[in-house]
């Protein structure tokens, strides 16, 4: 073959780091949380067995996508730093990162964001108006990921993507942060508004769920708008690309996390629970709070007979969840934590 027929590549250029390094860092963190959300739902299958179906199917569906995610990215890892090694066209181009990225990234944040939409509606059945906003926001940011995928992809190479594509990464990336911080506030401020119903030795409890609440819609927002800063400030670059490739495993980690947070309540509150077990209940909690109140009469407010509101601390935990089963016996991992 004639050596002058065989295509000239472009040199490698001397900031060659700052062009291929957002890529691989951010397929580096993927993998990392890939790990954390495999160990997370491998306790989660085996503490929680008797949760509903539905609750199942929601997490075992998760995982799904995020194995087709993690194989995705792994053959854009393959194409970029191995088939395509020291070409910078392939290291250009695009290849299955706007599906794997964009589009399975603002399905599992739609998943997970209508997930809280619906805690939001079964805490409080009048904020139904509050929780479309947030699924409406959720929507937008779902078309956003999917349209730009499917443009990003038409066009093929990460130089010309970015300048052609920000309606759909605005869409995408301030959508979900947008739908984070609702969430957040809402969830909060119902919790704290059940706090002052409850009694004191369960403030507790509250307290942690939520914290749990704002710092994991706290991260999935602050990581958002990070990707739509060096997206807007640093344009021409693949900069932004590092957060969004691992910004889906923040999700699924933290949907995972505040199902297996039951463990850290159960065993911190034990003898909470044992004390609460050996009172009279008089009324029958309803299934349909997120907590179950029980009003006992407490030694010193006898004489004013004024009730003493007390939490029931299993059905808490359990319908943080969205009502899920009552596990009376402690889940299997319960002595290890």
């Amino acid at each position: 073959m004639d050596p002058g027929s065989v295509p000239q590549l472009p040199p490698v250029p001397p900031n060659i780091g700052s062009i291929a390094g957002p890529t691989l860092i951010g397929s580096l963190f993927n993998y990392f949380l890939f790990g954390i959300l495999s160990v997370q739902c491998y306790i989660y299958h085996y503490s929680f067995p008797e949760d509903k179906l539905l609750i199942k199917s929601l997490v075992y569906s998760i995982m799904t996508v995020e194995i087709l995610q993690i194989c995705m990215n792994g053959a854009d890892v393959f194409y970029w730093f191995a088939r395509g090694y020291g070409n910078l066209l392939m290291l250009d181009s695009t290849y299955l990162s706007p599906f794997d990225t964009p589009m399975l990234g603002s399905i599992v944040a739609l998943i997970i964001q209508l997930f809280f939409c619906y805690r939001i509606w079964t805490l409080r059945k009048s904020y139904w108006w509050i929780s479309s906003i947030i699924g409406l926001i959720s929507i937008v940011q779902v078309i956003g990921g999917i349209g730009g995928a499917v443009l990003g992809h038409n066009i093929r190479h990460f130089s010309a993507a970015q300048a052609a594509t920000p309606l759909y990464t605005y869409m995408w990336l301030v959508g979900e942060a947008v739908a984070d911080v609702f969430i957040a506030i809402v969830m909060t401020y119902l919790l704290l508004e059940t706090r002052e119903k409850t009694h004191s030795m369960s403030h507790s409890i509250v307290t942690r769920i939520v914290r749990l609440t704002v710092q994991s819609n706290s991260l999935t927002a602050g990581v958002a708008l990070l990707s739509l800063i060096l997206f807007v400030g640093a344009p021409g670059t693949t900069y932004f690309t590092a957060p969004t490739i691992f910004l889906g495993k923040l999700y699924s980690n933290s949907l995972l996390a505040t199902f297996n947070h039951r463990i850290f309540l159960r065993h911190r509150d034990e003898p909470f629970k044992r004390s609460l077990r050996s009172q009279e209940s008089s009324s029958t909690p309803s299934s349909n709070n997120f907590f179950a109140i029980r009003t006992t009469p407490s030694s010193q407010d006898s004489y004013n007979k004024k009730p003493v509101v007390q939490i029931d601390v299993e059905t808490a935990t359990n319908n943080l969840n969205d009502s899920v089963e009552m596990v009376t016996k402690p889940p299997r991992f319960g002595n290890h934590f």
